[in-house]
């Protein structure tokens, strides 16, 4: 939604997710190097870490990567902000990686205007601005990821109560619609 109360939550909800980023920072080694994650509405909130405790700051130097998955990370909007280039090559460290899966057919309208509703980290409204989209597959590279390059994928069985690790199933490929295509559904 886009009413005032929506704001204030995911202004509350990043008020803890900072204290827990700052509690996590000030107790881990200062020498060891950091990987951030987060899904969905994690990944949202995840930008703004990234830009208030990443951005231009020494911690910069320890991220290894950040994975912002589910939630599109602007290209014009955040992505400057975060303060990591995007990862553009399978063995890069100091990079964002973000995308959003979809089968084929995709219905993305209601993530796009979920997306619309909120602004970038410059404040600016993202409209319909390109987002990130890197192939875990291949680590960014550009063009189709056959099946082949998919080390495992979790494959439920029919009760959806188990899965089973299989590899090569799902290939991969960031579009022109920016998501990170993954054939047909099963």
């Amino acid at each position: 939604t886009d009413a005032p109360d929506a704001t204030k939550a995911l202004d509350l909800a990043y008020s803890d997710v900072l204290q827990a980023f700052d509690y996590f920072v000030a107790r881990v080694d200062p020498a060891k190097p950091i990987v951030l994650a987060g899904h969905s509405q994690g990944s949202f909130l995840l930008r703004r870490p990234m830009r208030d405790r990443v951005a231009g700051k020494p911690l910069a130097g320890r991220v290894i990567a950040a994975y912002a998955i589910g939630w599109p990370i602007s290209l014009e909007h955040d992505l400057p902000a975060m303060g990591l280039p995007a990862c553009t090559a399978p063995d890069q460290a100091g990079c964002v990686m973000s995308w959003l899966a979809v089968a084929d057919p995709a219905e993305t309208e209601m993530l796009l205007r979920a997306y619309a509703r909120r602004p970038g980290l410059d404040g600016k409204a993202v409209n319909n601005s390109a987002f990130l989209c890197t192939n875990p597959l291949n680590g960014g590279q550009p063009g189709l990821a056959d099946a082949k390059a998919n080390l495992g994928t979790l494959v439920p069985d029919a009760e959806m109560q188990q899965g089973e690790l299989t590899p090569g199933v799902v290939p991969a490929v960031c579009g022109q619609d920016h998501f990170l295509h993954i054939g047909a559904p099963w």
